[in-house]
């Protein structure tokens, strides 16, 4: 074997282990796909309502925002805020994520998934139907 060949196989070896091919998404990772879809999530609603066609379903958000900048700091400022104190909480416990704060972001995903396929449902309806 060259030494060529040696030191190529010694790369991929490093690159390339069991743990990392298990390891997943990381707390961070997921943290700001929540936060991605919250903003797809807002921005989807935003262009809906200014279509004229479509309300806000959710009665607690009808009520709160009023225009852009209150829809700014409930949509995409405060919970840039939560992500960040929940960073620095993690970060403090010395990076250990509980089974609890995993099952509880999966959900938000998720709901936040079901949400935005809603909005395109919508889009679909708004380009075709009307």
């Amino acid at each position: 074997m060259s030494i060529k060949q040696n030191v190529l196989s010694v790369d991929l070896s490093d690159k390339i282990s069991p743990s990392s091919a298990k390891r997943g998404f990381s707390f961070y990772e997921k943290l700001a796909f929540l936060y991605l879809l919250n903003l797809i999530d807002w921005l989807c609603t935003e262009a809906l309502l200014l279509s004229g066609r479509f309300y806000e379903a959710n009665p607690l958000m009808s009520g709160l925002i009023t225009g852009f900048w209150s829809a700014f700091i409930i949509k995409a400022v405060l919970p840039l805020g939560m992500i960040i104190i929940c960073s620095v909480i993690y970060r403090l416990s010395g990076g250990v994520e509980g089974l609890a704060a995993d099952i509880i972001i999966y959900i938000g995903i998720a709901l936040y998934a079901l949400v935005n396929l809603w909005h395109i449902f919508n889009f679909v309806l708004l380009f075709f139907v009307f």
